[in-house]
């Protein structure tokens, strides 16, 4: 008789580790985008920073005028939550310069 109370917990034992480890994928899972949101973010600031640099180097000049205008609203787009389109305009700029966006990796 022993034996067949003890099938039964081991049945539940395996359910409750299933369930604790099923759940864990999920919040992995969950908090992926969080991080991907981060990386976008630090990356406007990278290409930010990086056309500053370029401006500043060409001063006056009318690719630095557009290249101002164009991270004015790179920086606006970043802001705003929209970091895709953000960081297509920063490329697009610094591509005035003739320079290749850092890569952060």
């Amino acid at each position: 008789m022993s034996q067949t109370t003890h099938k039964p917990r081991q049945r539940n034992w395996r359910v409750i580790c299933l369930v604790v480890a099923t759940g864990g994928f999920v919040l992995t899972l969950g908090s992926g985008e969080g991080w991907a949101s981060e990386t976008r973010s630090q990356r406007c600031t990278i290409l930010q920073n990086q056309l500053n640099d370029e401006i500043k180097a060409h001063p006056g000049s009318s690719r630095s005028a557009n290249a101002t205008t164009i991270g004015t609203r790179a920086r606006k787009l970043c802001a705003a939550g929209k970091q895709a389109q953000g960081l297509r305009a920063y490329v697009k700029a610094l591509q005035l310069f003739g320079v290749q966006p850092i890569d952060p990796k």
